[in-house]
């Protein structure tokens, strides 16, 4: 589960609740959309030293969870290694899964253990064969009854719904009618939520932007799919990010080339902030300011419109889908359909 309470104080202290951990590229979901290029083979990956080290420095910095990513972290043959030293430091471990690998089940019991008090993300955009084949062209549309029969097992052994989430990305590859059908689905099903993130990125490695253009889904089906998603689960507001402010402050990434950002869809290699030229302690205490996006949490930096917005509280937009589009970490966010106090 996501202690607010921590999340709040590291907020409001500059701190960090939460570390992205991408532990390597390797995946065969296939998802052509994807922010980070995932490969079959694998191209970048942390050494196993390294990704102990950070685990043991951050556990020092009092970081509370770890939100472990790939690529498909599950394929890391040492990924329960890891898991395990840092449940037994005290952290909660929340995995961010395809949730192609929980066709094996003991591998989804392993899982299930290791997360017990923190979450597990799967991710599937789509229920419909037709669209899923259209996102995953190199894979079959079985995937959707693998990644649905592992959720499944997940409840049967008493994993909680509640921590569960169904991460997914909305791009111009399906309707907003799509979208929504697959989040009442795995609601009126599973009583799971779903995390919504909207295509952000035009810095996709090896992809011309005349190719990105068809992953931007239109501002009238965005702003329909929020909605419903408004509607689904009860909110008053909701701000149009896979999180809110406090929890996008208060993460820290380390991409699988050793780079650390403040988040693991900005994929900046800026320079001093390599984990094999200085210590992750060292480059957090020095780069703080600019990791937990210091310089929005005075209002009157933020763009026009979100000083007006009523969702201004909890909401700055998505800062990645900012720098994706070139306008730099604090730009407006571009796939925001809200303008203004009235939003």
């Amino acid at each position: 589960m996501i202690d607010l309470n921590l999340v709040n104080k590291a907020y409001n202290e500059d701190g960090f609740y939460s570390l992205q951990l991408e532990v390597g590229d390797r995946c065969f979901q296939g998802c052509v959309y994807c922010y980070m290029n995932a490969v079959e083979e694998t191209q970048n990956q942390l050494t196993s030293d390294l990704v102990f080290k950070v685990i043991r420095d951050a556990a020092d910095e009092g970081i509370p969870a770890i939100e472990w990513l790939g690529g498909e972290p599950l394929l890391r043959p040492d990924i329960f290694r890891f898991m395990k030293y840092a449940k037994e430091l005290g952290f909660r471990n929340n995995m961010w899964t395809g949730g192609l690998p929980f066709e094996d089940r003991q591998l989804t019991e392993r899982t299930a253990d290791l997360c017990r008090h923190g979450l597990i993300s799967v991710h599937l955009s789509t229920i419909d064969p037709e669209t899923y084949q259209r996102m995953h062209p190199t894979r079959s549309a079985d995937d959707i009854q693998v990644i649905l029969d592992g959720i499944r097992h997940l409840l049967d052994m008493g994993y909680p719904p509640d921590q569960l989430l169904n991460s997914v990305t909305f791009t111009g590859l399906q309707t907003a009618d799509d979208m929504i059908e697959t989040m009442q689905y795995f609601y009126e099903k599973f009583q799971i939520q779903t995390s919504i993130n909207v295509y952000h990125t035009y810095l996709r490695p090896g992809s011309p932007d005349s190719e990105l253009q068809r992953f931007i889904p239109d501002p009238e089906e965005v702003a329909k799919v929020y909605r419903e998603y408004k509607k689904m689960i009860g909110a008053l507001t909701l701000p149009m990010n896979c999180v809110n402010k406090e929890y996008c402050s208060a993460t820290i990434a380390v991409l699988n080339n050793a780079y650390v950002t403040p988040c693991a869809t900005i994929r900046e290699e800026k320079a001093g902030l390599n984990l094999y030229d200085a210590g992750f302690a060292e480059i957090m205490d020095a780069n703080r300011d600019y990791l937990c996006f210091k310089y929005f949490k005075e209002d009157a930096n933020l763009p026009d419109d979100c000083r007006r917005c009523k969702l201004g509280d909890h909401c700055w937009g998505c800062r990645s889908r900012s720098y994706a589009a070139g306008l730099g970490m604090y730009g407006k966010d571009p796939r925001c359909f809200r303008k203004g106090p009235s939003a």
